[in-house]
């Protein structure tokens, strides 16, 4: 599906620069993927008691001094909760605002809510969302598009930072331009820059370079909205391989499993929604279903080494293991109830 929306609805036609005035070794800088004017940082809203239950806060931006300032403190002082949101034009005092919010989680003043930021923008510097999304990719932080809500343009490479990825609403892709219209010597030079620096924040990002390959095939006056399978194809939606392979590698170590047999165990466990990952359920069901698993393949062991010894060996193994007899009744136990998979 593709939008066609004109140029000054979906751009800032003031951003544009007049011929002249742009040195050359700053012109990537402005190439742009503007959005509304209409510009809201990188905002949060805290948890507040109001009348003994807890409620979201009013909006308040990381560049307000007073609305980032914790008095609290001590070893009894706790992290406070905060959903974020980036709305509006994506620009560099967002990129600002994300530095002060990791310092607040570092710090361990703030913890966002399910550790996911929600998106909704139109678009806006294309070399802002670029660097937003590396600092999220650097902090762990998943990002959502919400069911009624839209990411476009400049906006889609601030969220392909997440570590997760969901999308309930629209995702819209286009080619970059640059915002100024003089027919330099170098544009083709700039150009040819722009398409390598767009190329590798997808390889960096773990990204398939057929993303790359669909950005640059839509026409910068359109929009072109995301289809659910491409959402997959593109690794869009969900976990890219090398961080998924991360996290894989970690749970097996926590759960002091090979990678072989941790896989078996995650293949058994039930298919989780991306919030559900976000609030740590989803890795909780596949813990508990490798040490079900885990649980149940020691049952079996137990029964087939019983099942192969004869009365009398049993016998005199009850004597001189006392554990052998409770692998027995373990055995009878739990037999009738393993399940094939």
């Amino acid at each position: 599906m593709i939008n066609n929306w004109s140029l000054t609805t979906m751009f800032n036609v003031n951003a544009l620069r007049k011929p002249g005035t742009i040195p050359a070794f700053i012109l990537f800088l402005v190439l742009a993927l503007h959005g509304f004017s209409v510009h809201a940082e990188l905002v949060f809203r805290s948890v507040e008691q109001v009348d003994g239950q807890q409620r979201w806060s009013p909006i308040k931006k990381y560049s307000n001094p007073s609305d980032i300032l914790y008095t609290r403190g001590g070893a009894t002082a706790h992290a406070e909760e905060v959903r974020v949101i980036l709305s509006g034009e994506v620009t560099h005092r967002d990129v600002e605002s994300a530095e002060i919010m990791a310092k607040l989680i570092k710090s361990g003043k703030q913890k966002i809510a399910n550790n996911t930021i929600w998106f909704s923008s139109n678009g806006g510097d294309i070399d802002a969302g670029m660097e937003l999304g590396r600092q999220l990719r650097a902090l762990g932080i998943d990002t959502i598009v919400g069911k009624n809500d839209r990411c476009m343009s400049a906006c889609v490479f601030a969220f392909m930072g997440g570590e997760r990825r969901s999308v309930a609403g629209q995702l819209g892709i286009h080619r970059p331009f640059f915002p100024f219209t003089q027919d330099a010597s170098s544009r083709l030079d700039q150009f040819r820059h722009l398409e390598s620096t767009l190329k590798n924040f997808v390889e960096e990002l773990d990204f398939p370079s057929s993303l790359y390959e669909a950005i640059m095939l839509v026409p910068p006056e359109s929009v072109q909205v995301v289809s659910p399978a491409d959402l997959k194809r593109f690794y869009l939606e969900g976990i890219s391989p090398s961080s998924e392979d991360r996290l894989d590698a970690a749970s097996a170590r926590r759960l002091n499993l090979t990678m072989f047999a941790y896989l078996q165990r995650k293949a058994r466990a039930p298919t989780c929604a991306f919030l559900d990952a976000g609030q740590g359920r989803c890795e909780g069901r596949v813990q508990e279903t490798a040490i079900t698993a885990a649980n149940e393949s020691a049952a079996e062991s137990a029964a087939d080494s019983l099942a192969s010894m004869s009365k009398s060996e049993l016998i005199e193994a009850g004597r001189t293991d006392g554990s052998m007899v409770q692998a027995t009744a373990d055995a009878q136990v739990v037999q009738p109830f393993r399940t094939n998979h």
